[in-house]
């Protein structure tokens, strides 16, 4: 699913998103920050400093925190939903430096095109 620009789960959208990473050592310096997403009982760190990196868990200190369902990370990992959008209609909550989880767009556009 990944390869066409859907994830199955949010596991499958950051193991895409570790790829283009991987791939494209520019994308987590244009980042330049941890992100940590909040995904109902299951949070996820990038690592956008040095080479980035993805893990499951918490971020000891998170530049910024998205909390968001599941569903809703998917829709915007698949940009059917607007990060936006989903920020005004409170599907998406911004703890921290906003302007770095604006960011995020760029990596799952990245990782949509793998």
């Amino acid at each position: 699913f990944a390869s066409c620009g859907m994830a199955a789960s949010a596991s499958e959208a950051f193991d895409a998103i570790g790829k283009a990473m991987q791939a494209d050592a520019t994308l987590a310096s244009k980042v330049g920050g941890v992100l940590q997403f909040e995904l109902g009982s299951v949070s996820w760190t990038v690592n956008c400093t040095g080479e980035g990196s993805i893990a499951e868990g918490r971020a000891s200190a998170p530049d910024a925190t998205i909390t968001m369902s599941e569903p809703d990370f998917l829709k915007l990992y698949a940009g059917t939903l607007n990060g936006t959008t989903a920020y005004m209609s409170g599907k998406m909550k911004i703890k921290g430096n906003i302007g770095l989880a604006q960011k995020l767009a760029g990596l799952t556009a990245a990782a949509r095109k793998r």
